[in-house]
């Protein structure tokens, strides 16, 4: 498994694994998916929001994503990053457990 930070030149691939998870979710209101393309492209161009991750196969295939975000917080004494959102393609998950730590 391979993590990389993704770049505006991957945003047909981020949005088209982005898509997969958004079609499997049954409750999402209508209007919701132009909502996330025009954020993608805010994400994708302005570090400062936060940042796109791709996660690949061993063969490079584009196989999920991970998506943070950052915020501003007085209690946290100032910039915090957390974990939006992940997928990974059924298929793959489960497959890139680290051997090290689980039988």
């Amino acid at each position: 498994m391979k993590i990389r930070q993704a770049t505006p030149q991957d945003e047909p691939a981020l949005l088209a694994l982005m898509r997969e998870s958004f079609e499997q979710e049954t409750e999402a209101p209508p209007g919701e998916w132009a909502k996330t393309e025009a954020a993608i492209r805010t994400l994708l161009c302005d570090p400062q929001a936060g940042e796109a991750h791709l996660i690949s196969d061993n063969h490079n295939h584009v196989v999920g994503y991970m998506i943070m975000c950052r915020g501003f917080s007085l209690d946290y004494g100032g910039y915090f990053t957390w974990i939006e959102e992940t997928y990974v393609r059924k298929a793959e998950q489960g497959r890139f457990r680290d051997q090290r730590f689980s039988p």
